[in-house]
């Protein structure tokens, strides 16, 4: 990280308004309330109405103004941080940004609009997150999570029907919405009530469910013998625990592996570390043959899928997965902690099931890919499924298997450092084998089309084609406290907050959809279907999409975000948590502790180019691993992940395992629910301030200087690979300078809109005026009056006059409230404020667009599916993010300047496109 002070926030309590640096940019910093105010009426609904046939509801004017600008200093002492020259914070109003620093346009403030027929409704920022961030708590979101976890409810079972139905209600209560039918809105996906439900659908509020039809596969029987004398069978099965209740529903889901397939094979096994595609090319290298064998690996690293795919492509016919407590961390029965649930330490008899699809080739339905699952789909045999049975198993199960191994091949830590776990505290001795005896693996699995059900919820927006997205997934392996229902508490308590200000009145600016997806274990196969079902709908209408998959885990917070919500993120959660608490970054909470550890015991990874090569922010690229993958790298819309984890210090967390319990979170993972409360609050603020900030917070300047930091890397790994000469890059060099420079640009071009608007009606924001609308709407803006009146509830210049304020007082004066405060605004401005509201509409759709601009038709070589040139899961790596991928993998996996220079080509013409689009 650049540094390590604490982050400066650009408002007291408030999303940054963005601007450029005054004393470079040659502007006055003179900002009045004035202009803040008047950014309030910037996407008043009449212009759309007019302009683009959209007929929204404008926004209301505030009390007072309650943007919270610091006092505004001269030029000269405003702060920033210099890319190219130093480390400096930007403290100024409108964004991190300077000539070398963060520009960005999109974080405009706490301008939060809405509003109903009603002249009570008016809603400044301020009072609508106030309201909203009222509603969470920490008892609420036990409760929820109390609920949700009382069965297990694998993707497409009886249980994730009735808990689909189940939500449909709830939401319907939350929301307002008439409680149907058990089932009613219950829609075949592909049928008309489907599609209308979203094509048609943006401008009602509504609940329904989708029911898609992919292939799926569930456990039948499974073994694994040590044909040792006497033989050692494999319990794979976890144990009944006295502290921790639920822990009898262990056989809902026996341990196994999604997508697996079904296989009897017998074989020597071969212990590959982490089973990784470069673990499995040093084994080769050390003359170790893996040809008819079964492979023995840890978790982590990556994808469990991946691990599967490498040992089949090694020659494997078998491979078994385990979980090592030397990737616990510091809590392990080594260090004298208490095995739980009588202490933090790891299970023994714990299993991390999980899906082996091949993530990084494509996710979603295997029999469907790029077409949505419908119950008459045209299917094709999966090509992203392995080849080789695999099982789950747990460290208590593998300590026999590694003992087997003993003296034979060679000692691990001569292979490499890191393939030597924890296991030594109970006896093992890492040896590579091949065992003398073999080993009999046994996995049967049912594969079938079977149903899954997406529940779905609009918010109508004022403007329906720039949607904001929230989406949590459903389905867990067995009972999911953690993975996904910490993220469907705090989605549940999310949605109260929404329910709270829809019932006062309020109405976003922007369309909110909320999402439970199925089957994100399996592969993310809910969220895929859908976007593959909507996806030109998508590129024309989605403007971002927000996941929440695991909220909480333990006490730290963690982003992963596209650059251009960096700051976002970084704002909400500095709002909510405290200067003082998140320092420099979410990485540096998140991750970096984790990082530390592991360099600390097993040295630095010296080809771990994308942590080399991160962004100042802290704030992580985005790969795979969940439900917004189809959404950024196929159809191009910027996307965010943000919740809570733990970190080497903290209890493990049992990953897709009986144990990831109510009991676990309840004393370990987040005793008190905090990281909940915070996680509710920090996406919540996030959602709004998407959903109703004028210009829309999607800082593309920071995306530019992140595509330094991307190229930046490209170039230190050809000097790593001694081709750094031939390969020519100055021309992309220079299209991510255009488009920082075009970026910079759209952020002056903001500034004069605003500006021009302050001119116009400098004092608009009078304490306790009233929208008023001349009675005679000569120069045909009549019909303008006329709509102003009925949506702003404002009247005729001097009627009413001794009326008090349309304040409602009813209720709890203590609970907080939406306020209701006019502004004055004659007809003539109203046209005036119509021509520059046009210049803001152009502006939102090229930042809405900016995204898609890394978006190529023909896809990645060899993983067409994925489209998406600036980012994408790496393809040995399946969760982590490569950058440039396209042209970082050119490199790195084929070795081939020819093609890395073609692909920079092409990043060289997209960027320069981008450039274009932000000016046109």
């Amino acid at each position: 990280m650049d540094s390590k002070e604490p982050i400066q926030v650009g408002l007291e309590q408030g999303l940054p308004l963005t601007r450029a640096e005054p004393s470079e940019r040659g502007r006055s910093n003179k900002m009045t309330k004035g202009l803040l105010a008047l950014a309030s009426l910037l996407f008043l609904g009449w212009v759309w109405n007019s302009v683009e046939g959209h007929s929204y509801v404008p926004s209301l004017w505030n009390e007072e103004s309650d943007y919270r600008f610091e006092s505004v200093a001269e030029p000269s002492t405003w702060k920033h941080k210099h890319h190219s020259h130093g480390k400096h914070k930007h403290k100024g109003k409108h964004g991190k940004h300077g000539k070398h620093g963060k520009h960005g346009h999109g974080h405009d403030g706490k301008h939060k609009h809405g509003g109903c027929h009603s002249p009570r409704d008016s809603f400044p920022a301020k009072k609508v997150e106030e309201v909203f961030l009222s509603v969470p708590r920490n008892d609420s979101i036990r409760n929820a999570l109390r609920r949700y976890t009382k069965a297990a409810h694998i993707a497409g079972n009886g249980q994730d029907k009735l808990d689909a139905l189940n939500l449909k209600n709830e939401w319907e209560r939350l929301l307002g919405v008439p409680v149907s039918g058990p089932e009613e809105k219950l829609y075949d996906a592909g049928s008309e009530e489907s599609q209308q439900s979203v094509r048609g659908g943006m401008d009602k509020l509504d609940v329904w469910v989708d029911t898609y039809y992919p292939i799926m596969t569930y456990p039948v029987t499974s073994s694994v013998t040590l044909l040792s004398d006497p033989p050692f069978k494999a319990k794979l099965q976890e144990d009944i625990v006295e502290g921790d209740p639920d822990s009898i529903l262990r056989d809902e889901v026996r341990p196994f592996h999604g997508y697996s397939v079904s296989g009897d094979v017998q074989a020597p096994i071969v212990y590959v570390g982490y089973g990784r595609k470069a673990d499995f090319d040093l084994l080769a290298e050390k003359g170790i043959d893996m040809n008819g064998k079964i492979a023995l690996v840890k978790y982590e690293h990556v994808f469990r899928g991946l691990k599967v795919k490498a040992a089949q492509e090694a020659g494997a016919i078998g491979c078994i997965i385990f979980t090592d407590p030397g990737d616990d961390g510091e809590i392990t029965v080594e260090n004298g902690y208490e095995i739980y649930p009588e202490g933090p330490a790891r299970q023994p008899s714990s299993v991390q099931r999980g899906s082996v699809q091949f993530l990084s080739k494509y996710p979603g339905d295997p029999s469907t890919p790029g077409e949505p699952a419908y119950a008459n789909a045209t299917r094709v045999e999966g090509g992203n499924q392995p080849s080789i049975p695999s099982l789950p198993i747990s460290y208590e199960d593998a300590i026999p298997l590694l003992q087997s191994m003993k003296g034979h091949g060679m000692l691990a830590k001569d292979v490499r450092a890191d393939w030597v776990g924890g296991l030594e505290f109970h006896g093992v001795e890492y040896w590579t084998g091949p065992s003398e005896v073999d080993v009999h693996l046994v996995n049967e699995v049912n594969t079938r089309v079977n149903p899954i059900w997406n529940t779905m919820a609009t918010i109508p927006g004022m403007i329906h084609d720039e949607v904001i997205i929230f989406g949590n997934h459903r389905d867990a392996w067995v009972l999911g406290a953690v993975d996904p229902n910490s993220g469907t508490a705090v989605q549940y308590e999310m949605i109260k907050g929404i329910g709270k200000l829809l019932e006062q009145g309020w109405k976003p600016l922007r369309t909110i959809v909320f999402a439970s997806w199925d089957a994100e274990e399996y592969g993310l196969v809910g969220s895929t279907e859908w976007t593959e079902d909507f996806g030109d709908w998508l590129k024309t209408d989605a403007a971002a999409y927000l996941n929440l998959d695991s909220a909480a885990s333990g006490p730290l917070p963690g982003v992963s975000a596209s650059p251009s919500l960096a700051w976002l993120f970084k704002d909400a959660a500095s709002e909510v948590l405290g200067k003082q608490f998140f320092t420099t970054s979410t990485e540096n909470n998140a991750t970096v502790g984790w990082k530390a550890w592991r360099e600390a015991k097993f040295g630095a990874d010296e080809e771990d180019f994308e942590s080399m090569f991160g962004s100042d922010t802290g704030v992580t690229p985005m790969g795979s691993g969940s439900d917004f993958t189809a959404f950024l790298q196929r159809y191009g819309i910027a996307c965010a992940n943000a919740g809570f984890v733990g970190g080497p210090s903290d209890p493990p967390y049992h990953y897709h395992s009986i144990y990831d319990s109510f009991h676990w979170m309840d004393n370990f993972g987040d005793p008190g629910f905090k990281s909940h409360l915070y996680a509710a609050k920090i996406n919540g603020l996030a959602l709004l301030r998407l959903a109703d900030s004028h210009i829309l917070p999607l800082n593309t300047t920071q995306y530019a200087f992140d595509m330094e930091r991307y190229l930046a890397k490209v170039q230190h790994i050809a000097e790593f690979a001694g081709v750094a000469e031939v390969l020519r890059l100055e021309p992309l060099k220079k299209a991510i300078k255009d488009v920082k420079s075009a970026s910079m640009d759209l952020d002056m071009q903001r500034e004069r809109a605003l500006k021009k608007m302050n001119d116009l009606v400098p004092d608009l924001v009078e304490r306790g005026a009233r929208v008023c609308v001349p009675g005679n709407g000569h120069n045909g803006w009549q019909s303008w009056a006329r709509w102003i009146k009925f949506h702003l509830g404002g009247r005729r210049a001097g009627c009413h006059k001794g009326r008090k304020d349309h304040e409602d007082h009813s209720g709890d004066d203590s609970e907080p409230r939406l306020p209701s405060r006019l502004p004055v605004i004659d007809d003539k401005t109203v046209k005036a404020l119509g021509a520059i509201a046009k210049d803001i509409r152009v502006i939102n759709k090229k930042l809405q667009y900016f995204e898609g601009g890394f978006i190529s038709e023909e896809g990645i070589k060899e993983r067409e599916w994925y489209k998406h040139k600036g980012v994408a899961p790496g393809l040995w790596l399946g969760y982590g993010a490569t950058t440039f991928p396209a042209l970082t993998e050119a490199l790195t996996i084929d070795h081939s300047v020819e093609l890395a220079q073609a692909e920079a080509d092409e990043l060289t013409e997209m960027i320069t496109n981008m450039a274009k689009n932000l000016r046109a």
